[in-house]
């Protein structure tokens, strides 16, 4: 069976869209369970899900609960589901109805611990009279491509769970959640799965449609909040000293830990407004950086064109480096 967990937040005018997706998906309706977490919705959100859990009691089961952040209903949505596999679903996306029968085949065939599609990225369109939004296609973020090698996993990932589908052993077995009380948190969940992944299956198919909003808690500016990467990352190098495979893959978590922080997160901090602020966060990735990775420079996977940015990068260039970042990368 597969589960596909949906944490709902106030919602409403897109998750009628995201639920009929799931609800019209080709896999055996036996085979397949939608478990929809409300996070302590304000909106008309919980009575769009009683609707369909109404009309649908053979695929809906939804869970309501005061409100903690995604990263507590996805949590709560795992420990609910009943499949050996499960995939996220957010609930102001939508994906195509072949998605989840696709990627189930492909694990069971495959006996994948990890399979994953390729995605549409949706730039939000607002329309003036405050009717239903258009969409802009633009380019999607990270490498995603078959791997036989897992370390590979680590480099230039594309780290949200929505285009994915885990074994559920994987997840539950090696104590894989998201970590709560801080956004960016499908980086933590992405990068502590990998370790315990034996085989990836990759389907070159867009079966995602994943909307880009400006108003987003990802593409807003947040102010101090940017700051949060750092306990993301902290969670995860605990996470791998914890399990005792710190050691193993240390050059793969240096390459990625280092990249968000001089990327990423550079381009959130050129966004932030308070000059103040601004510099706070700039001491503090560097800090991170040379408290954690001080000798980054010479990691094996720096080469090419990323590799002359992260070692031209210094606590005394990067604003100009964040400024410019700031207006390229989007999220």
């Amino acid at each position: 069976m597969v589960s596909v967990v949906v944490p709902v937040y106030n919602t409403e005018k897109y998750l009628k869209r995201c639920l009929d997706a799931l609800v019209g998906q080709t896999i055996s309706h036996s085979e397949f369970e939608i478990v929809v977490v409300d996070d302590g919705s304000t909106d008309s959100s919980p009575h769009i899900l009683k609707e369909y859990e109404e009309k649908y009691p053979e695929l809906i089961r939804v869970f309501h609960k005061t409100n903690g952040g995604q990263a507590t209903a996805r949590n709560l949505g795992i420990q609910m589901a009943k499949g050996d596999y499960i995939g996220f679903a957010d609930s102001d996306d939508y994906v195509d109805i072949t998605m989840y029968e696709k990627l189930a085949n492909l694990a069971k065939t495959s006996d994948a611990d990890l399979v994953e599609c390729h995605y549409h990225s949706m730039l939000e369109i607002p329309s003036e009279d405050g009717s239903f939004p258009t969409y802009k296609e633009i380019g999607t973020r990270g490498t995603i491509s078959s791997h036989e090698n897992v370390r590979e996993l680590f480099l230039n990932p594309q780290v949200s769970p929505w285009n994915k589908l885990y074994k559920r052993s994987i997840l539950t077995d090696n104590g894989v959640f998201f970590p709560e009380g801080m956004i960016y948190e499908d980086t933590s969940f992405y990068i502590k799965s990998l370790p315990f992944i034996e085989k990836h299956i990759y389907l070159d198919e867009k079966l995602v449609y994943y909307s880009v909003r400006q108003s987003s808690t990802m593409t807003k500016n947040l102010g101090s909040r940017v700051g949060d990467i750092f306990k993301v990352l902290g969670d995860i190098i605990d996470f791998y000293h914890k399990k005792c495979i710190y050691g193993k893959y240390k050059d793969e978590l240096e390459y990625f830990c280092v990249k968000i922080a001089f990327c990423s997160n550079l381009s959130r901090i050129g966004r932030v407004s308070n000059g103040y602020l601004r510099k706070e966060l700039f001491d503090r990735t560097f800090e991170f950086v040379n408290k954690f990775f001080p000798n980054y420079r010479k990691n094996k996977y720096f080469g090419g064109k990323i590799g002359v940015y992260i070692k031209s990068v210094a606590r005394w260039n990067c604003a100009p480096y964040a400024y410019v970042l700031s207006k390229v990368m989007i999220g």
